[in-house]
């Protein structure tokens, strides 16, 4: 059960450390989290052509493993070689992850209303979550240095919201998880 509780431990401080990215960095996160997200592409690519030809060829799997490596360091080089294609895209993934992020918060305050009673506040942060996510997701070409500034204040607040969650429903969760 710890392990569940952990979780919420690790999208706090990931959301926070995102947030204060792209927060110090807004002109650059856009392009910087594309071309990340090539060389995500490009590593594990590389390492399944090196893994696949390493093997002996008795041993080796057939096509799929090595056009998957192929599909992911071409995909990756374009993600690196034009990112400003993909920032529109980006955008829309981010507007949605924030929606997704702030429902979530909203749901989990809901299923621990049920055992412990949970005040108004607690909810507008994750309202206003939803929020930003529905503008991002209805206005993603206007100034991508806004947009980013916006959602690096938004996860700011979801980390710190998960930390308030973590400490103030620890027991409480650790309850309702294990009841369902």
């Amino acid at each position: 059960m710890e392990k569940i509780i952990n979780y919420f431990m690790v999208r706090a401080i990931s959301a926070f450390i995102l947030g204060a990215i792209l927060l110090c960095f807004p002109k650059n996160a856009v392009l910087f989290v594309v071309t990340a997200i090539g060389v995500l592409f490009i590593v594990p690519g590389l390492i399944s052509l090196i893994n696949y030809f390493a093997t002996a060829r008795e041993e080796r799997s057939d096509i799929p493993f090595r056009l998957a490596g192929i599909g992911s360091i071409l995909f990756g080089v374009l993600l690196v070689s034009v990112p400003n294609f993909f920032v529109n895209i980006l955008m829309y993934l981010l507007g949605t992850l924030l929606l997704l992020g702030g429902i979530s918060q909203i749901a989990t305050l809901i299923r621990v209303r049920k055992i412990t009673t949970v005040a108004v506040p607690f909810y507008v942060i994750p309202l206003l979550i939803v929020i930003a996510g529905f503008l991002v997701l209805f206005n993603p070409f206007k100034t991508a240095e806004t947009i980013f500034t916006l959602i690096g204040v938004t996860c700011l607040f979801y980390g710190i919201m998960e930390f308030i969650y973590r400490f103030k429903f620890k027991n409480k969760l650790k309850t309702t998880l294990s009841e369902t």
